[in-house]
């Protein structure tokens, strides 16, 4: 009985180690595979002006004295590059002329762009140019550009409240009303020399 006994019990415990062991089988064949996308320009509107910044400069009370205008509220130029050729861009901005109401010119007032930023929700790398003055004559100047590898997706340069201004001479003579001037914004391919 004890010989009955002993049998059951090893019979129970090698049963019981060879339940938990695991087969592995022999790998007998592999492949690798690839996962790929592609990607083109679009069709039309791979490098594009998205928006163009508009300057507002307020309404004043007539003074005899030098004022400083700056801008009353955030605007924006964006410009959006889906070549995929990383070969750079550069936005120029020119005034065409002296602003004006109707026929009297504001003699010798000169915009000056003093702070715009590169917004964080730019998707691109680009770069701002800070406190460019334009002269009156349609004499173009770069006011953002991405160099070689850089300026792919959306950049968007922001002028927020007081990042331009207007310097206007107390010997200028203003008539009552609203003065406007055209301001031209032209987006190049490649990059800029300036």
């Amino acid at each position: 009985m004890k010989k009955a006994i002993m049998g059951i019990v090893l019979s129970a415990t090698l049963l019981s180690a060879t339940a938990g062991a695991t087969v592995y089988a022999a790998d007998i064949d592999q492949k690798d595979t690839t996962g790929e996308v592609g990607f083109k320009a679009p069709d039309t509107g791979a490098l594009t002006l998205v928006e163009a910044a508009d300057l507002d400069f307020g309404m004043h009370e007539i003074s005899a004295t030098d004022q400083n205008y700056t801008t009353e509220s955030d605007t924006f130029s964006k410009v959006q590059d889906l070549r995929g050729t990383e070969a750079g861009w550069a936005l120029q901005v020119s005034e065409a002329g002296q602003f004006k109401n109707n026929t009297h010119e504001l003699t010798n007032a000169q915009i000056t762009l003093v702070s715009p930023t590169i917004d964080t929700s730019s998707t691109a790398v680009a770069h701002e140019k800070a406190g460019v003055v334009l002269k009156n004559t349609n004499e173009a100047a770069v006011i953002m550009d991405a160099q070689t590898g850089e300026g792919n997706g959306l950049a968007i340069e922001d002028f927020a409240k007081g990042a331009a201004s207007l310097s206007v001479p107390g010997a200028t003579v203003k008539v009552a009303g609203q003065y406007t001037t055209t301001l031209n914004w032209v987006l190049t391919d490649g990059v800029a020399n300036n």
